[in-house]
């Protein structure tokens, strides 16, 4: 897979772009992995509530930002690392195989099958530029990012939150390109990418700016090259139009008859 261009109009236009760098863990794959058991119900003994206050403390103490300051500082002097995590480009990123995993279980899937040379598990994120497989590597620390770097790479970002399972940076991405991003003439690639990468709200958000100018982003280049590699997504979205504009007419002609 080629790296993406945040402005290009040809961005993921069949399952393959993003199946492709990846040879063995497929996107389709790694929906609902997670699994999180419901709560236990409040407890009401005195030892209950004074287990639930501590760990309220201990949820205020690690939220830090002295604590999360150390788990930047961790993954940026890669201090007693034990992983290399190398990109596309041959670079290469120190990392720890237990923060790894406990945010990823591909990943830890990956580390458990991973070979191990002079002390180091090495993995290969490739289909990527190496930088944001850095970002993302850093945010499965500390949960930071820069501002630019997430602007820049929150497509391919989105990309890698799905395909490992960042359920939580996949939030994040879908908010940055939702404020920060979307246009006229890349809303429909940021639509095929949404679908593809199961993010349900920025696909709501797209259908949504696309109807709401439509004219516009008909013409776009993005448009008519969706028209030729997925006329079926095409053919959806020209019924949903339809549908809105029913509805749209009804509440008019509703209205009218009422005051009249």
């Amino acid at each position: 897979m080629a790296p993406l261009e945040s402005g290009s109009s040809q961005l993921f236009f069949d399952s393959s772009a993003i199946d492709g760098p990846f040879d063995v863990y497929e996107c389709g794959t790694l929906a609902g992995t997670r699994v999180v058991p419901d709560p236990p119900p409040p407890g009401t003994s005195y030892g209950k509530q004074r287990s639930s206050r501590n760990a309220k403390k201990a949820r205020r103490v690690h939220g830090s930002e002295e604590v999360e300051d150390c788990w930047n500082r961790l993954f940026l002097e890669g201090y007693q690392a034990d992983v290399r995590v190398s990109t596309g480009d041959g670079s290469q990123i120190l990392s720890h195989s237990c923060i790894l995993g406990i945010r990823s279980p591909v990943l830890r899937s990956m580390l458990e099958e991973a070979r191990i040379e002079h002390g180091f598990r090495n993995i290969l994120i490739s289909g990527v530029p190496s930088e944001a497989v850095r970002v993302f590597i850093r945010f499965l620390y500390s949960s930071r990012f820069e501002q630019g770097e997430m602007k820049k790479y929150a497509l391919h970002l989105l990309v890698l939150s799905h395909v490992f399972s960042v359920q939580s940076l996949k939030i994040v991405c879908t908010d940055q390109l939702e404020r920060f991003f979307l246009a006229p003439d890349n809303v429909v690639d940021v639509l095929q990418l949404a679908r593809l990468c199961d993010a349900p709200r920025l696909s709501l958000i797209c259908t949504r700016m696309i109807v709401g100018d439509f004219k516009t982003i008909s013409l776009s280049e993005g448009w008519k090259v969706m028209r030729r590699a997925n006329p079926s997504l095409e053919q959806e979205l020209l019924e949903f139009l339809v549908e809105v504009d029913t509805v749209s007419y009804l509440k008019q002609s509703i209205l009218i008859w009422l005051n009249h």
